[in-house]
């Protein structure tokens, strides 16, 4: 029967240390002596007992020095046919000796008993006397039939049969071949180790040379490392330790907005030009998510590589309340997306986009901490990664003009043939699958749904936000360091200046360091600050103010290198006119090229114009000697990213690229 009991010469362990028990006294007290030190205490049954139901007890087997068996621990599920058959054989001969003749264990009592039993169970070869006492005997020193499986496993030397020198050689000749090259074959180590062979061969006598291991030895040697090894021989150690690291617990957040992780991801889509129906790319996402409850807070979407801007859009979006627009194309959104706040942190990659001071400043200013993962550790921020993917496989692959995730995965399947959204559309429909489809989805590693989450977070937890629009644009400008001269201040190959800066420069001198701040999507104004005052701020208009006005970075600096390349001047109006002109006629050729990095960069400039011409404003007019803190929401003020007005559409359908 299975199972210990307090009784004499039993061993137990109690915090630590090992008792064997002396005797049991009348009141069922158990005296038991210290194995170590063989002092003897004395305690209640019940004590013991309670000991035993807390866990601080636990039977040892009655082998000596208290250390366990051999027999075999895993779950007999994993017994094969062949060993559970033979353990079935073994505990029908136990069970009939332990019932017929518990005590007596002599050849006369086992002889009937087994030949009984091998008539009973059709036995052709019935165990002798020998191999059944030891069977019994085992089963009563262990107290469980578990002792009586077969150990086959543990059968042959535990060493190998290989002289120590030529495994030596063999580790020797593996490091060899894969520090040339980690493609090495097994070829080339077999070539290797006999080479070494030989020459240690050849010094020594001839009665004592080894032999030169066969390509099967080989194998075997080399099978026998393990596969942390093998990977560090061809793919290095970095990947190895990515590839056999166990996941811990990872990050714990235990509110919304506590840790938010960005990335970013080229989306496995072709999206098609608005107006030519040719293919332009795969266009990059930027999100923001949110650790606590797995809600995207905000994205940016666009044809550009991952920037500073790119980041600075989505968190502004991810910062700001989420309105319903009407859709172009007959998709309705049933959700809402509440989700805005400013971030407690947010966790970033090493990219250069996160390093900039423009970054820094926004967070220094909204009060969020930034946290970078350490070097090519992207299981940092692995809920954002695992997000990306989820984009990818259960949204993006479904839509026509997906590219897929490997390209050998799409056989016949041209993505551009079969190219069929634009970035508005798909926009919409990326939009309605976060609200309707992920927000309301159970989350495996949440047990609810992301929605669900968030909004019972959100019940003990205010998100914070900005102290108003203007502000936040005013703090997501770029800054940089400018000289205030006579001519106003130079920046970007612009000049700017206003009456409010004569100040300035009367109280300082022509030269003196000013701290500047623009933004990358309009040109025509920028923002100077007093360099006596921590509160005061002017703002400065670009001399050509009907060219600089709503005009891009991406824009400005094409121009800039055409009019270098022309040696004309930026404040050449006539210049300017052409050079844009020009450029808009090189727009449109680049749409038509046959090219998608030509398609592209022609998008990445037409979508830029289009957002720059709906934010362009007038100048404001100002009293000529007036010195004053201006609100900069009224020029700085952008729609949220993906947001803008929608002109209509065609019904979605499929189109044919149309060749100009």
């Amino acid at each position: 029967m299975n199972g210990f009991g307090f009784q004499k010469n039993c061993r137990f362990e109690r915090d630590g240390m090992a008792y064997l028990v002396m005797r049991i006294n009348p009141d069922k007290s158990i005296v038991a002596e210290r194995i170590s030190d063989g002092q003897v205490s004395c305690w209640a049954s019940d004590e013991l007992l309670k000991a035993f139901t807390e866990g601080t007890l636990t039977f040892l087997d009655p082998v000596s020095n208290g250390e366990s068996g051999s027999h075999y621990q895993r779950p007999i599920t994993d017994l094969n046919d062949d060993i559970r058959s033979e353990l079935e054989r073994r505990i029908a001969y136990v069970s009939a000796v332990r019932e017929v003749a518990p005590s007596v264990h002599t050849l006369g009592t086992f002889t009937p008993i087994v030949n009984a039993v091998a008539q009973r169970i059709g036995d052709p070869r019935p165990p002798s006397f020998t191999t059944l006492y030891k069977w019994v005997s085992k089963v009563t020193l262990y107290g469980e039939f578990r002792a009586l499986i077969p150990r086959y496993d543990r059968r042959g030397p535990r060493h190998s049969r290989q002289d120590p020198r030529i495994i030596e050689l063999f580790e020797e000749s593996v490091q060899s071949a894969f520090s040339q090259s980690p493609q090495a074959t097994i070829g080339k180590v077999i070539d290797k180790v006999r080479t070494l062979v030989t020459q240690e061969n050849a010094l020594r006598p001839e009665s004592c040379r080894y032999k030169i291991p066969s390509q099967a030895t080989c194998y075997r040697m080399f099978a026998l490392l393990d596969q942390y090894e093998q990977t560090v021989l061809r793919e290095g150690k970095r990947i190895a330790m990515r590839k056999f690291k166990l996941a811990g617990a990872g990050a714990v957040s235990t509110r919304i907005l506590e840790r938010v992780e960005i990335d970013h991801t080229p989306l496995d889509l072709f999206l098609i030009d608005e107006e030519t129906s040719l293919p332009l790319g795969r266009p990059t996402l930027t999100i923001v998510l949110d650790h606590n409850s797995r809600m995207p807070l905000g994205y940016h979407l666009g044809f550009n590589a991952p920037s500073t801007a790119a980041v600075l859009a989505a968190l502004r979006h991810a910062i700001l309340p989420k309105e319903k627009h009407k859709s172009t194309i007959g998709l309705e959104i049933h959700g809402d997306w509440p989700c805005y706040g400013i971030p407690e942190s947010i966790v970033v990659d090493n990219g250069l986009e996160f390093h900039g001071k423009a970054l820094e400043q926004v967070a220094f200013n909204l009060g969020i901490q930034i946290q970078f993962c350490p070097k090519k550790e992207p299981q940092f921020k692995g809920v954002v990664e695992r997000y990306l993917k989820t984009i990818n496989y259960s949204f993006v692959h479904m839509l026509p003009g997906t590219s897929y995730a490997k390209y050998y995965q799409r056989g016949d399947y041209d993505p551009q043939e079969h190219a069929v959204l634009t970035l508005r559309e798909f926009r919409e429909l990326f939009e309605k699958w976060i609200i309707d489809v992920y927000a309301k989805t159970i989350h495996r590693s949440l047990n609810t749904t992301p929605l669900e989450k968030w909004n019972s977070s959100a019940k003990s937890y205010t998100p914070r936000l900005p102290r108003s629009l203007g502000q936040l644009t005013a703090e997501m400008a770029m800054p940089c360091k400018r000289r205030l001269r006579h001519d106003g201040i130079m920046l970007l190959g612009l000049h700017y200046s206003h009456d409010d800066l004569a100040p300035i420069l009367r109280r300082f001198g022509p030269g003196v360091p000013v701290t500047v701040t623009y933004d990358p999507n309009d040109l025509g104004t920028i923002r100077v600050f007093d360099p006596d005052s921590n509160e005061k701020s002017y703002f400065a208009y670009a001399k050509n103010f009907e060219y600089a006005n709503g005009l891009t970075l991406d824009q400005h600096r094409l121009i800039r290198r055409e009019l270098i390349r022309q040696g004309l001047s930026v404040n050449d109006s006539i210049a300017l006119s052409l050079i844009k002109q020009e450029i808009r006629d090189k727009v449109q050729e680049l749409s038509l090229s046959k090219k998608h990095s030509k398609r592209r960069y022609a998008a990445r400039l037409r979508g830029a114009q289009k957002e720059a011409t709906a934010n362009k404003v007038s100048r404001p007019r100002h009293h000529k000697n007036s010195r004053q803190t201006v609100n900069i929401s009224h020029f700085l003020g952008k729609p949220l990213s993906g947001q803008q007005e929608r002109s209509p559409l065609p019904t979605f359908k499929m189109r044919k690229p149309r060749i100009v």
